[in-house]
């Protein structure tokens, strides 16, 4: 500590918290001169991107050097896959801190980069910034032998309301690593965009991947090039990328470009609003299963994972008990009704992907009507599909509605809430619940249009369930989590993710006696614990009843009667909210004083309004 360099507080910060971890007394001291050595050509490709992401925090590259150091060689870091415990299994590892070495060893690839990621959360918080640390990192001693409890730690993110750039997947990426979560459920197709590029069949991309949205062209969708990078990019990082192409139903984006693959004949247009939609694929057209076969076979060309999404959920049967195709492949085969008809098409997708090498993934809606042979279901309304799925003999992945949707509010699912999920149902036998693969967070995009929108819908909800996904059940510790959030929520800001706070703390009211037409000033009292010197606060005004909202027309901060940060744009709080965030950027040093808000105001067409204005906790201010 003499040496002035940063040095992580102990006990460790580590999210998941691993199997097992003992710090010791001492340190070693991690600059941009510590050599890294690997053993193998897996450990030297661990080592190689290990650098490169300690490269903005170090001010240059480390080295990186094949072999075993020697005596005479500096203190390093050390990759090996040679001498590993076999007990670790596929992702498992053992780290050592010692003053002249730091080991890390697994039988895998895959546990080396998670031993790294675990050496990463080691580090101060400024090992995950992008400005060099002048003389490197002390890091505390110890041991950490972990692995992980599920081999499933998933996130879904829908593109197909609205499009994502590859660098935001990139970035996304690169987070679910530094999480130790290893599955990326890309959802690609739906009724409001067709986002990925068959070859075959071009109008999916030139029609189905653009709608209209407030009277502009809105869209976009990845080339096959773009889809390889994004999956070459996160296998390096131990994420597979899992697809999904929706069907029978979320496919008017796919009919307005082929509507002769609907009951109807159409036309369509892609869809511009939300819902569930009665137009799905044609049941009876063997054209439509000719043309899934042709598009699953670029997609499998385009991603080797080995489970393959297809939606199967939200079908409405209203276009097939119309439809005399529907009717005569439901006579022909015996099938009894709609419910039936649609196993009967997921099992003609199942075994195509079979004859692949692949396993189908469907929600949980599959059930209905009878399941095909090797699907794996995703359980979304409740845990009832993931008994019933389990008992079965069939794969489940975990992802309810109450714990497990990220774009619910966090009113609705709050943080420790999802920290609470088991995925593990008391129903199941030992042996049944070998059945449940692991968990997955479902981003939805509806309500996301822009990328901090999903930031914070995701995070740090994502956190909870990424230690429910890795950690062991016994483990699981709330006021401990806390206490570790604490410090990783230093390490999203340093990360640029612009992630929500869990709590707020409610400054005060608006009502009808306290508003007027007219514009004006009202002011609220604010606690001066909430207020951080070099942080940022958000004030939001929501509206909560009345016929009338309320027009902002900007906020300032006072601390002892001096104006110390301030945001005049206009918003609005009613029944749809406009601009309704203040972001107050509060300066490297704040006066004495008491703290007081102000804001300049009046309500919309009448003063019958009422609503609370709240004050978020402090966001740390990232570098990005």
């Amino acid at each position: 500590i003499a040496c002035g360099l940063p040095l992580a507080t102990a006990p460790w910060n580590i999210i998941p918290k691993p199997e097992s971890a003992e710090p010791a007394e001492g340190t070693f001291e991690l600059n941009r001169q510590t050599p890294w050595f690997a053993d193998s050509r897996e450990a030297s490709g661990v080592a190689s991107l290990a650098v490169r992401m300690l490269e903005p925090a170090m001010g240059g590259r480390m080295p990186v050097r094949n072999g075993k150091p020697r005596a005479a060689d500096p203190p390093a870091v050390c990759l090996s896959t040679q001498g590993a415990d076999p007990s670790l299994g596929e992702e498992g590892y053992e780290l050592v801190v010692e003053p002249n070495r730091i080991s890390i060893r697994a039988p895998r690839r895959a546990g080396l980069f998670y031993g790294v990621q675990t050496l990463r959360q080691m580090l101060p918080p400024e090992a995950f910034g992008n400005r060099p640390v002048a003389d490197g990192f002390l890091v505390r001693c110890g041991r950490v032998v972990d692995r992980p409890r599920f081999r499933w730690r998933g996130y879904l993110l829908d593109v197909g309301r609205h499009f994502r750039t590859v660098d935001y997947l990139k970035r996304t990426i690169d987070r679910l690593a530094s999480l130790k979560m290893n599955v990326l459920h890309w959802h690609l197709t739906e009724d409001q965009g067709w986002r990925l590029q068959i070859r075959r069949y071009p109008k999916l991309t030139e029609i189905g991947a653009w709608r209209d949205q407030g009277g502009r062209r809105y869209g976009g969708y990845y080339t096959q090039r773009e889809a390889r990078e994004v999956v070459r990019y996160a296998a390096e990082r131990h994420v597979t990328v899992v697809p999904e192409i929706e069907m029978p139903g979320h496919c008017v984006a796919a009919l307005a470009a082929y509507p002769e693959l609907s009951c109807t004949g159409g036309p369509f247009r892609v869809a511009n609003r939300w819902g569930v939609f009665e137009d799905v694929y044609c049941a009876g057209k063997d054209e439509t299963l000719e043309f899934l076969k042709g598009v699953l076979d670029e997609v499998l060309e385009l991603f080797p994972s080995t489970f393959l999404h297809i939606g199967g959920d939200e079908v409405p049967k209203t276009r097939w008990r119309a439809c005399a195709k529907c009717q005569e492949r439901m006579r022909r085969e015996g099938l009894r009704d709609e419910h039936e008809l649609q196993s009967w098409f997921i099992r003609q997708i199942d075994r195509y992907l079979a004859s692949k090498g692949r396993r189908l993934v469907g929600w949980d809606e599959i059930l209905e009507g009878g399941l095909a042979e090797g699907a794996t279901v995703q359980s979304w309304r409740g845990m009832g599909g993931a008994v019933q799925a389990a008992k079965a003999g069939h794969d489940v992945i975990a992802s309810p509605t109450s714990h497990c949707y990220l774009d619910y509010p966090l009113s609705a699912i709050s943080l420790e809430k999802s920290y609470s999920f088991e995925p593990v149902p008391d129903e199941l036998t030992s042996d049944e619940a070998r059945h449940i693969l692991g968990l997955e967070g479902n981003m939805w995009g509806e309500r996301t249009p822009e990328e901090q929108d999903v930031d914070r819908q995701t995070y740090p909800r994502l956190v909870a369930l990424a230690e429910v996904a890795w950690s062991p059940r016994e483990s699981r510790d709330w006021p401990d989590f806390q206490r570790r959030l604490s410090v990783h929520q230093r390490r999203m800001a340093l990360q640029g993710i612009a992630f929500a706070l869990p709590a707020g703390v409610r400054l005060g009211d608006w009502t009808p006696q306290l508003v007027s037409e007219t514009p004006h000033d009202a002011s609220w009292p604010v606690p001066r614990t909430l207020l951080r010197s070099g942080t940022e606060v958000v004030v939001e005004f929501q509206y909560e009843s009345g016929l009338h909202g309320l027009e902002v027309r900007g906020v300032v901060l006072e601390v002892g009667g001096r104006t110390v940060a301030e945001d005049r744009h206009v918003g609005f709080a009613g029944a749809s909210n406009r601009a309704n965030r203040y972001v107050l950027r509060l300066p490297p040093e704040l006066p004495g004083g008491s703290a007081v808000l102000r804001a300049t105001v009046r309500s919309d067409g009448g003063t019958d309004s009422r609503g609370a204005v709240w004050l978020l906790p402090s966001r740390l201010t990232s570098q990005r």
